[in-house]
């Protein structure tokens, strides 16, 4: 990826390319990381020649990207070293393709790419990244956007990322420059799903390419330097910690994450403000805001550490005023304890005052310690990390969308995720779990005890709202709907989806898609 700001130059250069703001024009000397980011990494390729990763671990890097493949069908002769290297030296490791949309089609160079990645989910392996960018200056008789036109584009990405989606699992990184793909892709926002690692040679990432609200990886220099490589090498940071780090892997961070979700407006609870106000629930989605570190703080109890600033969760004023996440250290304020329900909810029981957390005026408020008996508001779901998923049917390669935020019947009839096609998956005890859907904040119920099509329409997880994820010899799955104990089938995808099959054939089958 090194190449792709010295080609920027040179297309400006002949007039090739309408830039903006001068973003990334030219590549400055070798820069310390960018403050404020404290997990470092790098991406490679056969330009880095030999790599002594022993010597790169000692630099502080925690991630590399690699080069596994490019073009049509051409390997990166260095990738199985340089793979395996980074590995065993404890850095993270993902692989990435440099296309050329000009020579063939998204998914037959995804499916090289995918053939030759080494892709495996063992928690250190990053997910597979799509390096798409300017041509470098030997493909020779190529505008700045390979001869094809915005739609053109836009199709060859879909395809690409949609194969890898299948082939792994997982949501594929979409490397890339604002200056690129706005011009060239006529500002598509349909890709906001495939996180972004995005290349600026400036103070600041942003802005971002059209689409994203928000990025992963920022490149911040093609010109670093680091022991153990000889020449320039791409310096990238992570926009997050090492246990995100670990969750983009697919890892389990230690000390575990948390995400509360108030079961009284199926709100996620925020560390509002980067935690300089209470915490609420009013949420939808999780970001870091949202998650919190689980602490042993002995004798039974638990501290939260708030992503969002580093410090802990306190009843503040011994539960008087709502809680904060404001201080350092662990005292008796910071201390909770975990107590299950019946229904597979939580509630926090605060030291301070030995009263329970509750989401104060059904979540119009923040949060407060000042309930003796638990009910609707003091009721959270999970203390894991929500995992967000998409459902591709077997049985026409298709994803499941719940068609609008208004609560229609779910269908396999998308052909790439949106907001409306992700799903967030909940705990509910018993080996079940619930799906919120994105689109609206409702859980999914087999409506009618699963006489009528599945639908997002629900407040509260009940026995139709909970599911058992039943995994499959091929690496699909399917979902066994409590209300009537059948399995939910998409019925070639041109019916709504509906929990009526005893037995488990295809039409039951689902690729999941996780991130």
């Amino acid at each position: 990826m090194s190449t792709s700001i010295r080609r920027l130059t040179a297309l400006a250069a002949a007039g090739l390319l309408a830039l903006g703001g001068g973003a990334g024009l030219t590549a400055p000397p070798a820069a310390a990381a960018p403050p404020g980011y404290s997990v470092t990494g790098l991406d490679v390729s056969a330009f880095q020649g030999t790599i002594d990763w022993a010597a790169v671990a000692t630099s502080g890097a925690r991630f590399a990207y690699i080069r596994a493949s490019e073009q049509a069908g051409t390997p990166d002769a260095t990738f199985a070293a340089n793979y395996a290297g980074a590995k065993a030296n404890g850095l993270y490791a993902g692989a990435y393709h440099r296309a050329r949309p000009d020579v063939s089609g998204g998914k037959a160079q995804a499916d090289f790419f995918a053939d030759n990645a080494q892709f495996t989910a063992d928690g250190r392996t990053l997910p597979l990244m799509l390096d798409i960018e300017w041509p470098r200056a030997n493909w020779t008789g190529l505008d700045a956007c390979y001869n094809l036109t915005p739609s053109q584009l836009v199709s060859w990405i879909r395809a690409f990322v949609d194969e890898i989606a299948l082939r792994t699992g997982r949501l594929a990184l979409i490397y890339t420059n604002t200056n690129w793909w706005n011009p060239c892709t006529a500002n598509d926002t349909s890709f906001s799903a495939n996180q972004v690692f995005v290349a600026r040679y400036q103070p600041s990432p942003l802005p971002l390419p059209a689409g994203w609200s928000t990025w992963s990886l920022w490149q911040y220099t093609s010109t670093g330097r680091v022991p153990g490589i000889t020449g320039d090498v791409d310096l990238d940071v992570f926009n997050g910690d090492l246990a995100a780090l670990a969750q983009l892997a697919g890892g389990t961070p230690n000390p575990p994450l948390a995400s509360l979700l108030a079961e009284v407006n199926t709100r996620f609870v925020s560390a509002e403000s980067a935690g300089t106000q209470p915490l609420i629930a009013n949420r939808t989605a999780v970001g870091q805001w949202e998650q919190f570190t689980v602490v042993d703080a002995g004798g039974g109890f638990v501290a939260l550490l708030a992503r969002a600033n580093g410090k802990y969760v306190t009843a503040e004023s011994a539960g008087a005023k709502p809680l904060i996440a404001n201080r350092a250290a662990i005292g008796a304020w910071e201390k909770f304890r975990i107590v299950g329900n019946t229904d597979g909810s939580v509630s926090l029981l605060a030291n301070a005052n030995n009263k329970y957390v509750t989401a104060e005026s059904a979540g119009t408020k923040p949060l407060i310690a000042n309930r003796t008996a638990i009910g609707l508001w003091e009721r959270f779901y999970r203390i894991a990390p929500p995992v967000t998923m998409s459902l591709r049917a077997a049985a026409n390669q298709r994803y499941v969308t719940t068609q609008s935020a208004n609560g229609l019947p779910l269908i396999a009839n998308r052909a790439s995720i949106g907001q409306w096609e992700q799903f967030t998956v909940i705990e509910a005890g018993g080996g079940f779990v619930a799906l919120l859907a994105r689109a609206n904040g409702k859980y999914v119920t087999a409506e009618n005890a699963g006489a009528s099509a599945l639908a997002a329409n629900r407040a509260a997880i009940g026995p139709w709202e909970k599911f058992r994820i039943v995994s499959n010899t091929d690496g699909s799955i399917s979902l066994l709907a409590n209300a009537d104990n059948k399995y939910v089938t998409a019925d070639g995808g041109t019916q709504p989806l509906i929990a009526n099959q005893a037995a488990n054939g295809t039409a039951e089958r689902f690729a999941i898609v996780t991130y």
